[in-house]
């Protein structure tokens, strides 16, 4: 009973990370678009957050599963096999989607919204008492002016000092995706062992691909040589025909002599 409750749960979590690694690779594509915002990579990093607990939780799970395998019949024996190999291409998954968020990150800035400009201030409160006291409305524009531009200097240090902010916090979020891609290299470590145990020998994604390719690579050879192989019969076939059109032709030329 523990075993199948156990199996079942693993299935949910196993459902979960997989739902919510969709999440994440639909985020990882806005990373350097104009919805790539500060929040939008909060978001992100919650969702990181949310997988990184669920595949340790799997993984604890796994192993005690594992633990208990000698008491399960073959069926449950299989079954576990295949949740590991399933949990396993979903890490490898995860991985290749944080190396690719690591280097959007680094490449691109979150997007923020335009600071507002500083309104223009007038020039002079108006043009009939500009008229009326030329020396007071000059002294007036000048310190209006001033004030423009002290207001124009303030808000250039605050958009420096956030993009420094950004640039910070950007930082933080690669190094924090680099240590999620540590844990999930040990708990991909961890479940190698786990299948070995079952008897499974764990294939990476890179290594199916290489042995798909190769299969296609032999299966093409395999074409080339069924190919060259009717052709060298069609030869035969021919050159028989021909021999025997000779033959025949010999012979008629004989008897009618």
């Amino acid at each position: 009973m523990y075993v199948l409750q156990s199996t079942r749960e693993v299935e949910g979590l196993v459902f979960k990370m997989t739902s919510e690694l969709g999440k994440v690779k639909r985020k990882i594509d806005m990373l350097g678009t104009a919805k790539d915002t500060v929040r939008h990579r909060e978001e992100l990093a919650g969702l990181n957050r949310s997988i990184q607990s669920t595949a340790k939780a799997i993984k604890s799970q796994l192993e005690g599963l594992n633990q208990n395998k000698a008491a399960m019949p073959e069926q449950q024996q299989a079954k576990l096999r295949k949740l590991m190999q399933d949990f396993a291409a979903t890490l490898q998954d995860y991985k290749a989607a944080q190396r690719i968020a690591a280097e959007k990150e680094a490449q691109f800035l979150p997007k923020v919204p335009p600071a507002p400009t500083p309104s223009a201030l007038p020039a002079s409160t108006s043009g009939a008492s500009a008229a009326a006291a030329g020396s007071e409305a000059d002294i007036e524009n000048q310190a209006l002016l001033q004030e423009q531009r002290l207001i124009e200097a303030r808000a250039t240090d605050n958009t420096i000092a956030f993009q420094e902010a950004l640039i910070e916090e950007r930082d933080h979020g690669i190094q924090e995706i680099q240590r999620q891609i540590g844990e999930v290299n040990e708990m991909f470590q961890d479940l190698a062992v786990l299948i070995n145990d079952q008897g499974q020998q764990l294939q990476t994604i890179d290594t199916q691909m290489a042995s798909t390719a190769e299969r296609t690579r032999e299966g093409q050879r395999e074409l080339v040589k069924a190919e060259r192989s009717q052709r060298s019969v069609r030869n035969k076939c021919l050159m028989l025909w021909l021999v025997s059109a000779v033959v025949l032709a010999i012979i008629m030329i004989v008897l009618f002599a």
